[in-house]
């Protein structure tokens, strides 16, 4: 091979490296180049603030330290790896349980530029701020928004966990296994409350179980006692059809809980039958503060899918439970995922603006492992079913787990040596 030949070899084999390293290389009249210009990353040097709804002022106290001594640590330090000299921080601020603060936090992000955020916790929340967000090029990303009313094609909004599609028939066969014959359903009056009761509905009747009254009520409602008297007054015509054993009160409700099982002692009934409740309320941390222990006697069983064993989950529950001393779950992890999703977007496209990031948002989830597990989101932007929810409720020292549902075969397996222990009937194992 003669030099002209090695020489060619060598300028096209620096060439091609330079295109694949993004390197711009400068000719000066086509000869070897004399100079290299590395072009930096385009958001190299910045810090770059994130928003970041929490759904109530209660949950704020463990929120802050896992952001900032847990997640945006970890997102940090992978940033600096990268040589960017990027860094995160969030911006943390509280809708106090009310869907018009929620927005209002919304659309104060958007003044100052925060376009891609953590927000929607509660599918009402989502709900009333999605217009805004698909209106004004921001996007959203919810860790824990799960109405099916919200799986919308080409929005500007994204949850990290599945919807009530599959909570719904979760919560049915619970009821069936369980050996329940007629409920009632206590329900918030608000997407995500009306969206799982129409998929609950049928579930029910589709396994023969009775509703014996639909009571929805107003999410800003603080005191009980109407509701109550109508409860009580309507389960004590069920027990004495069915039995204690085979009545009980499905509760969709968030934090409101609280305030409603400290006022069943004065409605008798409705302490003599088992409750359920939806999305892990039986091993709520403020009902085993605020409850007063009321809470033991009615369970409160309630499934929360289970995070996909790994390194990455494992790391995420001990280091929570250190700070906070709470037991993390699958609510925990979406979170922890739904900032490095947010962040990984923004390094990947180089941008802020919710356009550039909502391009690449899907791909960008569906090759993330996160500490939830794989983040693979449907076409709507939902996470795909997962297959194990454990079921959760209250003990006389907190909570624990009572029992099992596989997803997949839709089949829900209870402990009953756990049960007969807690002196717990369960008609269905006879």
């Amino acid at each position: 091979m003669n030099k002209t030949s090695t020489l060619s070899i060598i300028l096209l084999a620096g060439i091609f490296v330079g295109y694949i390293l993004g390197i711009n290389l400068t000719r000066d009249k086509d000869t070897i180049p004399e100079t290299l210009t590395i072009e930096k990353h385009p958001l190299q040097d910045e810090t770059i603030q994130i928003g970041y709804v929490a759904s109530s002022n209660d949950a704020m106290w463990f929120t802050v330290p896992l952001v900032e001594e847990i997640i945006l640590p970890d997102i940090n330090e992978f940033s600096q790896k990268l040589g960017y000299n990027v860094r995160f921080e969030a911006m943390i601020d509280s809708a106090d349980d009310q869907v018009a603060i929620h927005l209002e936090k919304v659309q104060s992000f958007k003044t100052l530029g925060l376009n891609v955020f953590r927000g929607g916790p509660w599918s009402s929340m989502a709900q009333a701020a999605l217009s805004y967000v698909n209106d004004n090029d921001m996007l959203m990303i919810s860790p824990s928004s799960t109405s099916p009313l919200l799986a919308i094609p080409e929005d500007r909004l994204y949850r990290l966990c599945p919807t009530d599609l599959v909570q719904a028939p979760v919560l049915a066969e619970m009821w069936d296994s369980w050996g329940a014959d007629a409920i009632i359903v206590f329900q918030r009056g608000d997407s995500w409350g009306d969206g799982i009761y129409n998929l609950l509905e049928k579930e029910l009747n589709d396994r023969g179980i009775v509703i014996i009254k639909r009571i929805r009520f107003a999410p800003e409602v603080m005191e009980y006692s109407t509701y109550l008297q109508l409860m009580d007054e309507l389960l004590g015509e069920a027990i004495e059809e069915y039995g204690a054993e085979r009545v009980g009160v499905q509760a969709l409700t968030f934090s409101e809980e609280v305030t409603l099982v400290t006022q069943t002692p004065d409605y008798p009934n409705t302490r003599e039958v088992i409750w359920m409740g939806a999305e892990g309320s039986g091993r709520s941390q403020m009902m085993i503060d605020g409850g007063g222990g009321l809470q033991v006697k009615l369970r409160m069983f309630s499934p929360l899918m289970v995070p996909v064993q790994s390194w990455k989950w494992k790391s995420l529950e001990d280091r929570f439970k250190g700070l906070t001393d709470l037991q993390a779950d699958f609510y925990i992890a979406t979170d922890y995922d739904t900032l490095w999703l947010i962040a990984l977007g923004i390094l990947e496209t180089g941008s802020t603006e919710a356009s550039d990031v909502n391009e690449i948002f899907l791909d960008t989830a569906r090759n993330y492992w996160g500490a939830s597990g794989w983040v693979d989101l449907d076409d709507n932007g939902d996470r795909k079913i997962g297959s194990v929810f454990e079921i959760y409720g209250f003990t006389e020292d907190g909570f624990q787990i009572w029992g099992q549902c596989d997803g997949a075969e839709m089949k829900v397996t209870w402990y009953d040596d756990l049960l007969i222990e807690a002196g717990v009937v369960r008609p269905g194992s006879d």
